[in-house]
């Protein structure tokens, strides 16, 4: 082939390629106009009439339409995705999934966004890749972990709404209560000078005719001025004060009403029983039950089940440092038979090898490692107290 042909070709190459990103760059963009704009029914029609791969078109830095809907979408338009067969196991360069990618959004927003985004986005990509939340990106971080974060912002937000909401509640009705006592007060008020209206009108004073004299009332004057002074001057004179037997007795009611009150209060003392504490033995016990128990169903159990997550392990106790005190809790006496009889028990259940040797075809592949690197750290605590005892 001559030079000029080859240059062609290359040329000729270069531009279906141009095209074809063209294409995709058009795509993802009216894909986005629709996310944005809650467009369900346009989008499938719009996948559907150009007949578009999702799972082809590359978001930028590793993403697909899922991150995109879950970081910017509304749930109708991720039910729609995952309806089309959209890939919900893909991570991006940063390792994260589409459910993270809907978590961090979350803690993002505010508490009620948050909630609705909880309620309505974060359950279908659940249910359409469940081992998603057991799954770290590249911080380490998975998506168990930023579900329970979410749940907390949550219930802090809304236990604070609602005290405000009961302070405004009790201050409406103090403030309720107010204006009904000021009404009943202006209405006894005003029913009372109905009865008793506050001048009588019966009586004409234009009638009345003095018949007094000067000297008459000059005299009336002096007279009730010098029966003023005398009363005054007996008032300050000492006088001895009568017994009155009437006096003592009235007093006694007050004195049987705190007696009364007293031995109410002694008897409420006697009938009253604290609260029972609640121990870390009790709490201990009931993390150990439930650990037997499950473990027994899951070993009962184990011939269906054929992808074992990290989760579904019937761990003693997710914190190391209190894996000791959950299993022998109830075995005060750590040099007796007992103990020793269930600390070997232990030790053959969480020795790496016998482990493998019961689970091994039931374990999830990705999930591997961590479990046993869990079993390896539980056996050899029950290794360190066997050589302590």
């Amino acid at each position: 082939m001559k030079k000029w042909q080859k240059t062609k070709c290359v040329l000729v190459e270069k531009e279906t390629w141009q095209k074809a990103c063209d294409k995709k760059m058009g795509y993802k963009q009216k894909l986005k106009k629709f996310i944005k704009h809650n467009r369900p029914l346009k989008l499938k029609a719009f996948i559907a009439s150009h007949n578009i791969c999702l799972n082809d078109i590359d978001f930028g830095h590793g993403k697909n339409v899922l991150h995109y809907c879950s970081k910017k979408g509304s749930p109708d338009i991720m039910r729609c995705l995952l309806r089309l067969d959209c890939d919900a196991t893909l991570q991006d360069r940063d390792g994260n999934l589409p459910l993270h990618t809907a978590l961090l959004r979350g803690l993002k927003e505010e508490a009620f966004q948050a909630r609705e985004t909880l309620l309505e986005l974060v359950p279908p990509l659940l249910d359409s890749y469940p081992l998603g939340q057991d799954v770290e990106n590249r911080v380490g971080v998975t998506g168990y972990d930023l579900l329970r974060q979410l749940k907390k912002k949550i219930k802090a937000a809304f236990s604070r709404s609602q005290q405000e909401e009961s302070y405004e509640e009790k201050r409406k009705q103090e403030e309720e209560e107010e204006m009904w006592k000021e009404k009943l007060n202006k209405e006894a008020e005003f029913e009372f000078e109905e009865q008793h209206s506050r001048y009588d009108f019966d009586y004409d004073y234009t009638q009345e005719k003095s018949t007094e004299t000067f000297d008459d009332w000059t005299e009336r004057i002096r007279h009730e001025y010098y029966s003023k002074q005398k009363s005054q001057h007996h008032t300050f004179t000492k006088s001895k004060r009568k017994y009155d037997p009437e006096e003592t007795s009235r007093k006694k009611p007050r004195l049987d009403e705190d007696e009364k009150l007293k031995n109410a209060r002694e008897e409420m003392r006697k009938n009253f029983k604290p609260p029972p504490v609640e121990n870390k033995t009790s709490r201990f016990l009931l993390k150990k039950n439930k650990y037997e128990a499950k473990f027994a169903h899951v070993i009962n159990h184990l011939a269906g089940k054929k992808a074992l997550t990290f989760g579904c392990i019937p761990w003693p106790c997710l914190e190391l440092d209190s894996v000791a005190d959950v299993l022998f809790c109830d075995i005060p006496d750590k040099s007796g038979t007992v103990y020793r009889k269930y600390l070997r028990t232990q030790q053959v259940r969480w020795h790496p090898d016998k482990f493998t040797q019961k689970f091994r075809d039931h374990l999830h592949p990705d999930h591997v490692t961590k479990i046993m690197s869990r079993v390896k750290a539980i056996s050899q605590i029950l290794n360190q107290l066997s050589a302590d005892k």
